[in-house]
């Protein structure tokens, strides 16, 4: 028993001396898996009370599923106040399976910005087990728009709407801000038909947090870093697990489109691509300000996309109109992007745009 235990420990120090030189060989990879491995955590609030203002929990903006909900928060900004509050939207990540409005990334959203004076409706959507794309984004969109048509009801300024989401939220907020009216509305708002005349689910500032927008082009962006395959496959793992009973499905996209990235035609690849349409509607004359931040320890979405995106909405807003910031040693969904300083950079720049 001895000899074999001596064994299993000699062949284990072996293993570890094996990783050890790999990742020696290759610091950029040693430096992206300590800052997963070691992340920063901030302290998160979790209590329920709010002495700042109201809270409108579970409002159905849609009757198609009992999934559409979202939860409001107004400021109580007293009774001579005048000015409409600015709404921020916020649209959680979680790989289209998981998750809700009450998710970390979104709690630490929604408990900052209510105490700095903005409306904030954290969103509810159909995930990829009830309902395959576009629902989520048709749900996003309808939400925005039932929002814009009771704004007066909750003191919110119906021309101040941002939109942030995060990782498949970053996908679905970038998407709900690029396409037109004419684009993924065809979901009606609870109390729409006694709405006069049609309501828009425009906004005016979209700020994507390491969103996943390049989907099917992420392992050959990873293989390009440097990082190997079987780190993603570690790295997805929290996720793919929603996969279970789907193995016809590579990964949780491929579940939420119900088709294979490989055997898209390039009408359906346009269809779910966010670039297609910031080439298609957007242009200097477009009322929409971008904020987009990227990890470059991510190793689950490409900080490349990140990139690529800020390239293409400079081209079609204008420079001053997109800020871009690249956090070299953030990880996928980071507590270090929510901390005090962060979101004061993301308020004043909320403040400037709106």
């Amino acid at each position: 028993m001895k000899k074999a235990l001596k064994g299993i420990g000699c062949a284990l120090l072996v293993l570890v001396g094996i990783f050890a030189i790999a990742l020696s060989a290759n610091w950029h990879l040693t430096k992206i898996l300590f800052h997963n491995l070691l992340p920063e955590k901030l302290k998160l609030d979790r209590s329920t009370d709010w002495a700042g203002g109201t809270t409108y929990a579970d409002l159905q903006y849609s009757d198609v599923s009992e999934s559409d909900t979202l939860n409001l928060y107004i400021p109580d900004t007293g009774a001579d106040q005048k000015e409409l509050l600015p709404l921020l939207i916020l649209v959680h990540g979680g790989g289209f399976v998981t998750n809700d409005a009450h998710s970390r990334q979104a709690q630490f959203m929604y408990r900052y910005f209510r105490d700095q004076g903005f409306a904030c409706a954290s969103l509810n959507y159909r995930l990829a087990q009830e309902a395959a794309f576009p629902a989520a984004l048709e749900d996003v969109k309808c939400a925005v728009r039932y929002l814009r048509a009771n704004a007066e009801d909750y003191g919110i300024d119906p021309e101040k709407f941002a939109i942030w989401g995060e990782s498949a939220g970053g996908y679905l907020c970038t998407m709900a801000a690029v396409t037109n009216d004419e684009e993924f509305n065809s979901l009606a708002y609870i109390g729409e038909e006694d709405t006069e005349g049609s309501v828009s689910a425009s906004v005016s500032a979209v700020l994507n947090f390491y969103g996943a927008v390049e989907m099917g082009k992420q392992e050959e962006e990873y293989r390009l870093m440097g990082v190997p395959a079987w780190i993603r496959d570690l790295s997805m793992g929290w996720v793919n697990v929603n996969l279970k009973g789907q193995d016809e499905y590579h990964n949780v996209e491929e579940f939420w489109l119900r088709k294979h990235m490989s055997e898209m035609t390039e009408e359906e690849h346009n269809a779910m691509d966010p670039f297609y349409y910031m080439e298609k509607n957007l242009n200097s004359e477009s009322d929409l300000s971008a904020l987009i931040w990227y990890g470059g320890s991510d190793i689950t979405v490409p900080p490349t996309s990140g990139e690529h995106m800020a390239y293409l909405l400079r081209g079609k807003l204008g420079s001053d109109r997109v800020f871009y910031e690249m956090f070299p040693d953030y990880m996928h969904a980071a507590d270090a992007y929510f901390s005090d300083d962060n979101l004061g950079k993301v308020k004043d720049w909320l403040n400037e745009v709106l």
